[in-house]
Parts: C-alpha cells; sequence; structure tokens
C-alpha cells in the first residue's frame, strides 16, 4: 500500500470502483472527502505522445480543480494527485474574454478601415477583413495562404505596397488598383524582430472613390502625415545631421560617420569620385554642419570657367585693372568666401598657372585682387573634389605635387552607384517625389522598372538616375511608369553589365534565381513551382529557400 503522506501536494485514493477510501492531510487543509456522485466528473486526454490520460474533475465551493489518475500496479487502488492549484473557470474566461476582445478589434477596424490585411515574412497572406473579396473581387477564403507576389501578378493587388514595404524596410503609402476595379489609398507597415527582421507587414485601405464625403477626414490625415515627416526628418537630422543624404548603404553611412566627425574641423577635405556620385552635395552638407554654417558656402567649378577669366573669378579685380573691367572693380570668389566654406570642384582641370597663386592662398590665406596693390586677409575652409585621379597628375607633370599634399589632408571617396545598389530604391523613389512636386504630376514606379533599376551599372551615377526620372515622369501618361517606358539602353545594356567578368558558373545560378523567383510570385507554392518548371517538390523547395526565403 502506497504512503500517500509522503506527497506534499493534495492527493487521495479511490478503489477500482472510483469509490473513495483515503487522502492525506495536504488534501484534508483543503479539502473534505468528497461525494463522488457529486463532486467528481472523470474525463480523458491525448498526450503528445498519443497516450490517453485519466482525469478527475473535482468541485469545490463553486470552483473546479483537476486530479491526475495514476493507476497502482497491482490494481486494487488508484492515486490521484492535484494536476496544478490552478482554477478551471478563471482559464475559460480568460479565454472568452479574449475572443471578445479579438472580435471588438476587428469590428472596430472595419469601422476604421475599408480593408485590413496581415501578411507573414514570406510574403502569405494570413489574416484579413471579411469585406475583402468586395474590394479586390476575390474571396477571403481564396486570398487566406496566397502571397502577394501572386496577388501582383494576377492583377488583384496592382502594384503591391506589401512588395515595397519589403524592399524598402519601412512603411509606405501609395495608390493601388485591385482586381474589381476599385482604385486605394493603401499603407502597410512593417513589424520587426528584436534583429530588424521583418516579422509581419500591417496593410490598410482607404476607397478613394468616397474622396468628397471623406474629404475633411484626409485633409486631418494629412495634416497627421505632415507633423509626422516633420518628426521623422527631426530624428533623422539628429541621428546623420545629413538631413538630405538619401542612402542607408554601408558606405553612405561610414561616409556620414566620417563626415560628422570632421564637419566641426577646418581640415582641408577631398572628396573623390566618379562624375555624377554627389561630391558636391557632401560638400554642401559638411558645411551645413559645420561651425561656419552660418558663413557663405563658395562654389567653384573650375573645369566650367574659360581659363583667361578664370583668375579674375577666383581674386577679383580692382577698377581699371584691364580692358573691360567694371569700374567699381569686383570682389573674387575666393574673397567671398571669407568666414564660410570654400569648395573648388573639378580641382584636377585648375591650369598650372593657377595652381601656383592657389597654392599661395592656402598657404598664407591671403589674397590680391588683379591690378590692385594691397593684400586682403581670407579665412575660409576649404573643400575640393575631382574625379581624376591626382597622383597620376602628378606623376604627369600635370598638377604640383606641393598643392597634391596641401590638398590631400582628409580624403573621403564616394563610390558609384553601381557599387551601393541597394540604395537605388530609396533615392528612386525620393525623385520620383521631388520631381512630381516640381510639376505638379502624381506618378509612381512599378516594382519590374526598380528590378532593372537595380541591374543596371548607372555609369552617369545618381545624376544619370535622376535624369531619366524626370524623363519618365514628364513623358508618361499613366500613374504607374512600367518598364515598357524605359529607354533601350537600359534593357539592353543589363544582360551585358551583368554577365561581364563572371564566370558561366555564376551567370547559370542567377538565371536560375530570375526562373524562380518568377515562378513563386505567379504561384506561391513549391508543388506549383514544380509543376510548371517540371522539377521535383523537394528541388523546387530547396530552389525557392536558396533564391526566395533565405
Amino acid at each position: 500500500m502506497i504512503d500517500i503522506e509522503l506527497f506534499s501536494e493534495p492527493v487521495f485514493l479511490l478503489n477500482e470502483k472510483f469509490e473513495y477510501i483515503s487522502s492525506n492531510q495536504s488534501f484534508s487543509r483543503y479539502f473534505t472527502s468528497p461525494a463522488l456522485q457529486d463532486d467528481i466528473f472523470r474525463f480523458t486526454a491525448d498526450n503528445s505522445n498519443g497516450k490517453i490520460q485519466e482525469f478527475l474533475l473535482f468541485k469545490k465551493d463553486e470552483h473546479e480543480y483537476i486530479f491526475h489518475i495514476y493507476r497502482i500496479e497491482n490494481g486494487s487502488s488508484i492515486l490521484c494527485i492535484i494536476f496544478e492549484s490552478l482554477l478551471i473557470e478563471p482559464v475559460i474566461h480568460s479565454l472568452s474574454s479574449t475572443q471578445v476582445m479579438k472580435d471588438e478589434f476587428f469590428n472596430m477596424l472595419s469601422v476604421l478601415h475599408d480593408d485590413f490585411v496581415i501578411i507573414d515574412k514570406y510574403g502569405v497572406i494570413i489574416s484579413a477583413l471579411p469585406n475583402f473579396e468586395s474590394l479586390y473581387g476575390l474571396s477571403l477564403e481564396d486570398a487566406i495562404g496566397k502571397t502577394i507576389f501572386e496577388m501582383e501578378e494576377r492583377k488583384i493587388f496592382n502594384p503591391s505596397v506589401a512588395i515595397r514595404v519589403f524592399k524598402s524596410g519601412q512603411a509606405e503609402t501609395m495608390l493601388q488598383r485591385t482586381g474589381a476595379g476599385k482604385y486605394l489609398m493603401c499603407t502597410a507597415i512593417p513589424i520587426k524582430d528584436k534583429d530588424g527582421n521583418i516579422e509581419r507587414i500591417v496593410s490598410y485601405t482607404r476607397d478613394i472613390t468616397k474622396y468628397e464625403t471623406l474629404k475633411e477626414e484626409y485633409e486631418n490625415l494629412e495634416e497627421n502625415l505632415r507633423l509626422y515627416s516633420e518628426e521623422i526628418e527631426r530624428l533623422r537630422k539628429d541621428n546623420d545631421q545629413i538631413p538630405s543624404v538619401i542612402g542607408k548603404s554601408p558606405s553612405i553611412r561610414n561616409i556620414i560617420a566620417t563626415i560628422s566627425k570632421i564637419s566641426k574641423f577646418d581640415a582641408t577635405v577631398l572628396f573623390l569620385g566618379e562624375s555624377g556620385v554627389g561630391k558636391t552635395m557632401f560638400a554642401k552638407k559638411m558645411h551645413s554642419t559645420s561651425s561656419r554654417k552660418d558663413g557663405p558656402f563658395i562654389e567653384i567649378n573650375c573645369g566650367a570657367i574659360p581659363e583667361n577669366l578664370l583668375e579674375s573669378e577666383l581674386f577679383g579685380y580692382e577698377k581699371g585693372a584691364f580692358s573691360g573691367a567694371s569700374k567699381q572693380g569686383k570682389p573674387g570668389l575666393i574673397e567671398l568666401a571669407n568666414g564660410g566654406t570654400l569648395f573648388l570642384d573639378e580641382i584636377g582641370d585648375l591650369p598650372q598657372h593657377m595652381q601656383v597663386k592657389l597654392l599661395k592662398c592656402i598657404q598664407e590665406k591671403k589674397i590680391m585682387r588683379i591690378g590692385g596693390a594691397s593684400v586682403k586677409d581670407v579665412d575660409f575652409r576649404l573643400i575640393t573634389a575631382t574625379n581624376q585621379d591626382l597622383e597620376h597628375l602628378v606623376q604627369n607633370g600635370d598638377f604640383r605635387e606641393d598643392l597634391f599634399y596641401r590638398l590631400n589632408v582628409i580624403t573621403i571617396k564616394i563610390p558609384g552607384l553601381k557599387d551601393r545598389k541597394e540604395d537605388i530604391f530609396s533615392l528612386a523613389n525620393h525623385f520620383v517625389t521631388t520631381i512630381g512636386d516640381k510639376y505638379g504630376i502624381k506618378r509612381t514606379l512599378s516594382n519590374t522598372v526598380i528590378d532593372y533599376f537595380m541591374e543596371y551599372d548607372w555609369p552617369g551615377n545618381i545624376r544619370e538616375l535622376e535624369n531619366l526620372i524626370e524623363r519618365l515622369v514628364l513623358t508618361s501618361d499613366d500613374y504607374m511608369i512600367t518598364e515598357e517606358q524605359l529607354p533601350s539602353q537600359i534593357k539592353a545594356n543589363i544582360f551585358h553589365t551583368s554577365s561581364k567578368e563572371r564566370s558561366l558558373k555564376d551567370i547559370i545560378e542567377d538565371l536560375e534565381r530570375r526562373i524562380i523567383t518568377e515562378s513563386y510570385k505567379r504561384h506561391g507554392t513549391s508543388t506549383g513551382v514544380a509543376a510548371e518548371l517540371n522539377i521535383s517538390q523537394p528541388s523546387a523547395s530547396n530552389k525557392i529557400k536558396k533564391y526566395v526565403k533565405k
């Protein structure tokens, strides 16, 4: 016979007919002997291993407790040990309350938004409001479990704002045309884990066909968005101190960090980089975050001023200094930079005779106007930039070595756009917005256009991207700019640039990645991909994990 007093928790014994025999002291402290007919209800449950377990539901003072049944090996008695000291009723009540809250939450969402969709990290729709079909022309049952890539391919989402969020990693708002022919203003917001990876995307919409009746509400929304944008801008200024730099690639973030460190010092800075990478913009931002930000920023393009006028433009002249000179004389650009920043762009194009005068000016911080007799003190911070190899120019005798070392105190290399393609998406959308605002035109780029942009090498860098988008915005007749409107050199150059200096293995792998990705966008399942490409389902699943869900 088992000694039930060895148990610290409440325990009682039954015989094989489930009649009460005895209980331990712990049980007696909390309960009276049960009247089995009235107090106890017997039930069974399967555990995780598939084995059946027996329980007793024991009532006391209108509360319910669970006891776990253990049959003694000799079969003469049954040991009942309290399963947990948790009340059943509060748990059931809690679950019931949770369901009520969930129902109330979705009822409120249906009042606030025409649609509300939740998407998982793989792009699969996992929840939506019941009126999904009225907006998109597809039943809710058919939508759940489908991917947003398939929905965009089928023009049910046209385009998909959630795909934009997957690419940008931040909230997006755009106009969307649905499969039911409705125009919706859609907003999608990413929900991220502690590592910054997207776990869910929440999307909500407003049917803008109701615009007139919702005009006042939208005006309030626009005001809130304006305040939100201002707050984001303030936070960005606090974080980067360079608010208008578009890009989040590691190279750009390193440049921003470097500029933040050195902007408060007056050390000479040399920006290097291809034409169109934004050297002037970075020079202006270095000035705007320096102690000289309240002073002038004087920019001189050394390659744009004719050589015979360069000296007078840089150093100025006194009245009557030469034929055609102003009677009042004219201060030079270096003199105008006093108290601020002097930016000499394309410094590699500076003629040699002007290199001597510039070196003297930099060393002494003094200038003399042409035709003048007095020396003027000038106080400026010098920033220069070039797309040329100054060291090579020095070796060829085209650039003074002593001037080179004067300029090359702190050198910052700005990478070309092909070396920071993760910034193309943000830059493209920025230019679409700013150029659209400039001309009063609303346009957006299709996801396929973005894909083309990501493949192109952009020899003209940011300047080429901006000029192309301006052309597309002005010549497009539709709200959405599609790949059909791209110039031929963008399309024709993609395969050439992607295959240059690459092995056959890399080219084949890239082609396989494109095929698997496009197939998965259409079908959303490994089974669909396998059927379309005539491969096994396990092989399709492995390739999807490799190329799509990596």
